[in-house]
């Protein structure tokens, strides 16, 4: 999948994640949180059945539910939140196709070529706008074929003298240990002929290496095409591949995962395998997180490209994905197409020429709507031009606009929680900020649990780690820093920041400790905590200078490094591959990790992670590793938030998801006006 998404949302919602290491993951799952009514323990595991020869090795656990109002499981029943409808005794009225639909958005992307616009906004739009090789299935967590008409997963059995880089001494299979008739090791391979498997037995040679899960064999769906009646097939992934290969296209926040591939093949149309360097405990992301691109429009070496240019440069190549016109006059794979896209308005219209008409969506046409101040969009929703929100405050879900009988008679709203956290990243490259002392203490005067009773109502949990709170790679026992002023005054002076001319702020060399604070614009969580740490700050003399930016600025300082603290949302996966928000290779501009973080002992325990097939031990990495990061500081790490929602009434079949964005408009149909 790809990198996890960073928002201008303060809130955020989850997408794809789990690894080929997820069925072992979930025995060594970890305990349920101890905090507040509302953790319960994690449901046993699901008996999933495989939805194609494709399913991947370990099903995932059933999703831990969390009660009080509105709490539910991933894959919730339809309309589950709806006053006076009861899914286990109702049935929905029958799906009518037509209509439109009004969804906000807070802010819009540059771009919808999610290659290079590594935003939820983007992806959100995606789910209706285009479709990807593989995804993980709504209710169930496995991966499923979309793109793809079915993907194996296959290992290499590597000579002494193999090289995977190139395929020389590699054979490609299923292997597993076995004996010869003479009683010497040997490698039973199971060999597949149409319906038909077989199993055959290889002499083991000496200095062999079997590398498991490490080959993704696609075969392509025949007949699928580009919204502008183009044919999809394998030209279309192998340069989509290429572009993340290409240092000269922007996508430095997701490109880690592509350098782990060694090769890859196509010997037809629709069929295409790549070929890991070793085994990747999430390999299955990196295949939902492909972007695919149509070749025939950002190929120059394409001869069907009408900017066909043979022979240009890498650099060329690059520049030109960066600027190509559909990067905002999307086509798609999709079951939407776009149609327009104004200041304050994106519309999508269902296209006939989907696919698969079944999931091919039912109203006629989406809007996503752009309303800049949560303020302003609760007001668009109550007059009736909004029909879905769901950046609710605690204020507003709990009572204030929409605890009133005129909000009741056409609305209703309802909260689900998801892999999603708040944090602050810190710029550790700035001279300020680079001592771990001067991190914690910053981090000592937040005041996290007032926060969380006064403006989140009691619905958030403090987190201490970017892994999904609920999931295996998270560990509960982490105690989050204390709010402590006397304390962050002691660690202030121990790295140098002392109060010398009475002045009422810390300096060091004569400068004192000022901090640029940068916050989205129309963000009220945002500027409401970052008020907040800015008056706790000041009494231990420190100054914060609280900045609003719109979304594309604030990206533009993230991708430069411009900033000293800036504060975001972080859409994580279930599991999320620690390498690209914490290894010092990606520590540079132009990648995810946003806080520069340098170290050589994080670097060994993600470089460990990777590889590790053992799930005790995986687990136990995954704790040192989350302590060492903790202890380093480089965010302010906040707290896990439900998303807090309020649909317009005719709106049918609205369910909950933990995966991104928590809901499916393409399964949504309306039931009396359109």
């Amino acid at each position: 999948m790809g990198a996890p998404r960073r928002t201008p949302d303060g809130l955020v919602s989850a997408w794809c994640a789990i690894g080929l290491l997820w069925g072992n993951l979930q025995a060594v799952a970890s305990e349920p949180a101890a905090r507040g009514t509302w953790a319960q323990a994690p449901a046993p595991a699901a008996e999933l059945p495989a939805h194609s020869p494709s399913a991947p090795r370990g099903s995932p656990p059933a999703p831990q539910e969390r009660g009080g109002p509105g709490g539910q499981r991933p894959g919730s029943p339809p309309d589950q939140f709806r006053p006076g409808f009861d899914p286990a005794r109702d049935k929905l009225p029958l799906a009518v196709d037509g209509g439109r639909v009004v969804v906000h958005l807070l802010s819009f992307p540059r771009s919808l070529n999610f290659m290079i616009e590594n935003s939820s906004v983007t992806r959100r739009m995606w789910n209706e706008l285009h479709e990807s090789l593989i995804r993980q299935d709504w209710e169930s967590w496995e991966y499923v074929p979309v793109l793809a008409e079915s993907f194996r997963v296959l290992d290499q059995l590597v000579a002494a003298d193999g090289d995977v880089s190139t395929g020389v001494g590699v054979r490609i299979g299923e292997f597993r240990a076995g004996r010869a008739e003479d009683g010497s090791e040997s490698w039973l391979e199971t060999v597949s002929g149409g319906d038909r498997k077989a199993t055959g037995k290889i002499q083991r040679q000496p200095g062999e290496r079997l590398l498991r899960g490490t080959v993704f064999d696609f075969t392509l769906r025949q007949g699928v095409q580009w919204q502008d009646g183009a044919e999809f097939d394998a030209r279309d992934v192998l340069f989509s591949f290429a572009c993340f290969r290409n240092p000269h296209v922007r996508c430095g926040e997701k490109r880690f995962q592509f350098d782990k591939i060694a090769r890859v093949e196509s010997d037809s149309p629709f069929h295409v395998r790549f070929v890991f360097r070793e085994p990747y405990f999430l390999a299955h992301n990196v295949f939902e997180g492909l972007t695919i691109l149509p070749a025939h429009l950002y190929d120059l070496s394409d001869p069907r490209n009408p900017d066909h240019k043979e022979g240009a440069s890498a650099e060329e190549q690059g520049r030109f994905v960066e600027e190509h016109p559909v990067n905002r006059k999307w086509v798609g794979l999709g079951p939407y197409r776009l149609v327009e896209w104004s200041d304050t308005a994106i519309v999508a219209r269902r296209w006939d020429g989907y696919w698969d008409r079944a999931n091919g969506g039912h109203v006629d046409e989406i809007v996503w709507r752009k309303i800049a101040d949560d303020g302003a969009a609760i007001t668009a929703l109550t007059e009736g031009e909004l029909d879905y929100f769901d950046r609710l405050s605690g204020e507003d879900y709990f009572g204030g606009r929409t605890d009133n009988d005129a909000f009741r008679e056409r609305f209703y709203k309802g909260h689900s929680y998801g892999p999603q956290i708040t944090y602050t990243a810190w710029n550790t490259r700035r001279a300020k900020l680079a001592d771990p002392r001067v991190r914690t203490a910053l981090g000592m005067c937040f005041d996290w649990e007032g926060f969380i009773q006064s403006y989140y109502k009691g619905l958030a949990v403090r987190v201490t780690g970017e892994q999904y709170l609920d999931g295996p790679a998270y560990d509960k026992s982490i105690p989050p820093l204390p709010f402590d002023l006397e304390g962050a005054r002691a660690l202030l002076a121990k790295s140098g920041w002392l109060d010398r001319n009475q002045d009422g702020w810390v300096d060091r060399e004569g400068v004192k400790l000022s901090i640029e604070f940068l916050y989205p614009s129309g963000n009220r969580t945002s500027e409401l905590s970052g008020q907040l740490l800015q008056a706790n700050l000041k009494q231990v003399g420190v100054e914060l200078v609280l900045v609003a930016r719109e979304w594309g600025a604030m990206q533009e300082a993230i991708r430069a490094r411009k900033f000293d603290a800036i504060s975001m949302g972080w859409i994580t996966p279930l599991v999320v591959d620690p390498e690209q928000a914490w290894h010092s290779k990606w520590s540079g501009p132009d990648s995810a990790n946003h806080s520069g973080l340098a170290d050589p002992e994080v670097d060994r325990l993600i470089e460990q992670i990777q590889r590790e097939v053992d799930p005790a031990r995986q687990k136990a990495l995954f704790s040192e590793l989350q302590r060492s990061v903790y202890a380093l500081q480089p965010y302010l790490f906040g707290v896990n938030v439900p998303r807090k929602f309020a649909v317009a009434k005719r709106v049918r079949n609205l369910q909950c998801f933990v995966l991104d964005p928590g809901y499916s408009i393409r399964r949504w149909f309306l039931d009396g006006p359109r």
